[in-house]
């Protein structure tokens, strides 16, 4: 995608590249550059290349799962994604800059990252949280994933008529 389509010239398609990935291939160019002249070349594969292709998906893939699957109802801005508890140790290492507040995200998407934990409870003390689709941890969604019983794990949909404008 990132060359486009075969019909194109190769000039457009070259420019069409650098449009796409010139950026990131030049920010990863600079980085390399400035750990081999500091001499420490190695730390680019280690700490950069290995995360990418490993960590990185799991992390990436779990998150997904947790913020936007498996949720009760699609039309419903508090239960359309999800937030996730995380302790430190999890938001260290699986949902860094609060992303496991991603309900509250959602629903405000200015709010910086830190301030996503105090529009939480400012939820909670609205009386709002209880409508919201939230979970007790990461592990706790994998498991409503891997479940065969997911509309039985899932809660029904509203019916005391709040409403929520955006």
């Amino acid at each position: 995608a990132a060359i486009g389509p075969r019909d194109w010239p190769w000039r457009k398609r070259l420019d069409n590249f650098r449009d796409k990935l010139g950026g990131p291939l030049l920010a990863n160019a600079v980085l390399f550059a400035g750990l081999a002249a500091a001499g420490y070349w190695y730390l680019y594969p280690l700490l950069w290349l290995l995360p990418l292709v490993t960590w990185y998906q799991v992390a990436v893939r779990v998150r997904n799962i947790a913020e936007h699957a498996m949720v009760p109802d699609n039309n419903d801005p508090l239960r359309n994604t999800r937030t996730t508890r995380a302790g430190p140790l999890v938001r260290l290492l699986l949902a860094p800059y609060f992303v496991n507040y991603h309900l509250e995200h959602h629903l405000l998407t200015s709010v910086p990252c830190y301030r996503l934990p105090a529009m939480h409870r400012l939820l909670d003390a609205r009386g709002v949280a209880g409508d919201c689709e939230i979970q007790q941890g990461y592990g706790a969604v994998l498991r409503l994933a891997t479940s065969r019983q997911v509309e039985a794990t899932t809660r029904a949909p509203r019916t005391h008529g709040r409403t929520f404008h955006g």
